[in-house]
């Protein structure tokens, strides 16, 4: 009987010292800052340092979510290698298209470091014959791989359902 009591005592306090270990990382400093809205309510906000994801039928679920800095220098070369400080700040749309039923809405990408601060809007359907709407969508894809890449991304739950 002292045995297990022992045993017990040991395991409570082995459990308690284990507890008191730091389990959360300071997220590293946001250098680029990036708002960044795709999909039907995907939403990358380092300003804030959160990531929602739509889960479709099951709403949506927002957590902490912050770019490494090789990710954050790796967005700053795409965006400077495609002139993304000198798009315009909304795509035009293609009027020759049907529109797409259910429109997703305005897509936006913001990105923020020391010196630019540029935005970039767009409502489908998109006319991809511009250069213009093929840079922006070129970073669009780019930064949807660095997110679903990321771990915290990848413990997410799957959305149910679509949209279509």
């Amino acid at each position: 009987m002292k045995k297990y009591f022992l045993f017990t005592i040991s395991l409570i306090l082995l459990m308690l010292f284990n507890s008191c270990e730091e389990t959360t990382i300071e997220p590293e400093p946001q250098f680029v800052q990036v708002f960044f809205k795709y999909g039907f309510f995907n939403e990358l906000n380092t300003f804030n340092n959160t990531y929602k994801k739509d889960l479709v039928l099951d709403g949506s679920v927002t957590v902490t979510f912050w770019l490494t800095a090789d990710e954050q220098n790796r967005i700053i070369s795409k965006a400077n290698e495609i002139d993304f400080f000198t798009l315009p700040d909304t795509l035009e749309g293609d009027t020759t298209l049907m529109v797409i039923d259910p429109n997703p809405g305005y897509q936006t990408i913001r990105i923020k470091n020391e010196n630019n601060d540029k935005t970039v809007n767009w409502i489908y359907p998109l006319n991809y014959n511009d250069s213009s709407v093929v840079k922006a969508l070129e970073l669009y894809d780019f930064m949807i791989s660095i997110i679903e890449a990321k771990p915290e991304y990848k413990k997410l739950p799957p959305s149910r359902g679509s949209y279509l």
